[in-house]
């Protein structure tokens, strides 16, 4: 591999990311930031652009270096240095499927979901919007289908396979934590009236079973983010068996690493100042909190608060929440993990 010549090209993804414009790679450029290293060399870098944008785009090149190779309604090719930027033009057909903008396959669809609610692909410090891993496999195994003069190339099927065993492991549900049921307390049930008018308040406690056999904090943490009940984005959409959120993040972004250890009392004090931000809480919240929350906290063995995340980790439509606190709470007495959220939205 030239490892030069993928410099060139990764600093090429870096200026074309910065252009300010909707695109997203594609290609072997785009397996490579969804799997977060790179596989292979590449001959080219591709993307996806509006046909909108196209003529933009093409004008913010030219004036960083490229020449122009083609430019049309169906693709735009730049070069520099002797390495290709080349663009597929897209735009919404009905339904606001993604089509092909041009050319003789002009309102062709392409794969269903192939650019939205897709999470970002990063490598590195960089990080750029891709097209989704599935639509990249469709692509790579149909190709030769929809354009049949074109051969069905090796690296395609290779590739089409790293992805497969990726996808295979992101959706693998862990089976060390059995889960045990939990408890969702909405605010306004609880007669809060006005005073939390601003939006709905809530939390909600997920409790799992500890495997009998002894695992360590981090261990159960891997299980836990592994786990069928991890796969919510708290926002209605419930727990989705190959659901890709977690509250307003991507959940293949969460790792064990982004959570903190806390001591009981800051997780409480955290809690309880989010409780009564705007008021004290009624009696009969301020019981069911004390026995499903606070009470929990305090007789745990380690609290976890998920800290290591951020704006920039958000899906794509992650920003619903006003406040979002998550806690995992380890109680090796009492066998059970609490995933514990507090939240407004």
């Amino acid at each position: 591999m030239d490892d030069g010549r993928g410099r060139r090209q990764l600093a090429m993804i870096e200026e074309v990311c910065g252009l300010g414009l909707e695109v997203w790679l594609r290609g072997g450029w785009a397996m490579d930031f969804w799997l977060g290293g790179i596989t292979r060399e590449h001959e080219d870098v591709d993307w996806f652009a509006w046909a909108r944008d196209a003529q933009v785009l093409r004008e913010r090149l030219v004036a960083r270096g490229y020449e122009v190779r083609r430019a049309d309604d169906q693709q735009v090719d730049l070069v520099r240095d002797g390495e290709e930027l080349s663009f597929a033009l897209v735009a919404r057909g009905d339904g606001g499927r993604v089509v092909a903008a041009g050319g003789p396959w002009a309102g062709t669809a392409w794969p269903e979901g192939m650019l939205d609610g897709v999470e970002p692909g990063r490598l590195g410090g960089l990080e750029c919007r891709v097209v989704s891993p599935e639509a990249q496999i469709e692509i790579k195994r149909m190709m030769p289908v929809w354009v049949p003069e074109r051969p069905r190339r090796p690296k395609d099927a290779v590739d089409a396979a790293r992805l497969e065993a990726a996808l295979e492991r992101l959706h693998a549900v862990d089976g060390t934590l059995t889960h045990e049921g939990g408890a969702f307390l909405d605010f306004r049930e609880y007669g809060c009236g006005d005073r939390w008018s601003h939006g709905r308040r809530w939390v909600d406690a997920k409790h799992l079973r500890l495997p009998a056999e002894p695992a360590g904090d981090g261990r159960l943490l891997a299980a836990l983010i592994g786990h069928e009940q991890f796969r919510d984005d708290y926002a209605g959409g419930g727990v989705l068996p190959r659901g890709r959120r977690h509250g307003p993040y991507w959940r293949r972004l969460i790792t064990p690493g982004a959570y903190e250890a806390v001591g009981r009392e800051r997780a409480a004090r955290v809690l309880r100042e989010w409780a009564d931000r705007y008021d004290a809480v009624p009696a009969e919240l301020g019981a069911d909190l004390r026995r499903e929350v606070f009470d929990r906290v305090a007789t745990a063995d380690a609290v976890y608060a998920l800290t290591g995340v951020r704006e920039g980790d958000f899906h794509d439509w992650g920003g619903v929440h006003g406040e979002f606190h998550e806690f995992v709470l380890v109680d090796r007495t009492a066998g059970r993990l609490t995933l514990l959220v507090a939240a407004d939205d």
